[in-house]
């Protein structure tokens, strides 16, 4: 009996994580614009997407080592890799509002991700150093007991600054998730002004989002899409822009 229910619990606890791992199907278009892409190739898919939420800006700053390994990693398509990212939404990008750090995973072709939320807290771009702030995001994750998290950032630096605009859209079945990024910006955080290394990009990114267990039939929703299946990652293309 005792074998049997734990049989039965590591197979449900096989099936969590299995369900916590997605796809995140990447297509990038070309001169065109938002709205059209929307209107010709997302709200026509056959599997009924309609937009779920509010436009919102997502600012981004990444993570790397000095020697670039996460960036190294992405090119060279390890099988198993990270990026470390602090993210807001605001439509102002130098005020830093609730900040969330993540790490993604990629593990082959699935990934999942990793989010520690941090509340009230508050900087300025403007105002504090990059050094300051790395310093006060260590603190609250070691007043949170969050000793790993604290070391995994003390080891790295910004290495790129990133901001766009998002659309969000899901399927009528829900298994579906698409977003449209535009108005991409990269900026050099290692400038004295990163504002006057602003470099913006027209390309607009679709990503197609769903869990492990539906892919088989995704097929039958990005067939619709008229643009090629990319490798794209804003890191990389970040890091290109920027330093290359």
């Amino acid at each position: 009996m005792e074998q049997n229910m734990g049989k039965a619990a590591n197979k449900q606890a096989d099936l969590n994580a299995q369900n916590s791992l997605r796809f995140e199907r990447k297509f990038i278009y070309k001169n065109t614009r938002a709205e059209d892409l929307i209107q010709t190739e997302i709200l026509t898919n056959p599997f009924c997407f309609k937009e779920v939420y509010h436009r919102r800006s997502i600012n981004n700053i990444y993570f790397d080592d000095h020697d670039l390994t996460f960036y190294k990693q992405n090119v060279s398509g390890d099988g198993e890799r990270e990026k470390y990212r602090l993210r807001w939404y605001n439509d102002v990008f130098s005020e830093i509002i609730s900040p969330t750090f993540e790490i993604k995973k990629k593990i082959g072709e699935v990934g999942d991700k990793y989010s520690f939320r941090m509340k009230d807290t508050q900087f300025s771009l403007k105002n504090s150093g990059l050094k300051e702030i790395q310093n006060a995001l260590q603190q609250i994750m070691k007043d949170q007991n969050n000793l790993i998290l604290a070391t995994k950032l003390k080891s790295t630096q910004p290495a790129i600054f990133n901001s766009y605009e998002r659309r969000y859209f899901l399927s009528s079945c829900k298994n579906y998730r698409i977003t449209i990024d535009y108005n991409m910006c990269f900026y050099n955080p290692n400038t004295y002004n990163f504002t006057s290394s602003k470099i913006t990009s027209d390309d607009i990114v679709l990503e197609f989002k769903y869990a492990l267990p539906q892919d088989t039939q995704s097929r039958e929703v990005s067939q619709h899409f008229s643009a090629r299946l990319s490798k794209n990652s804003k890191y990389v293309t970040g890091v290109e822009t920027v330093y290359y």
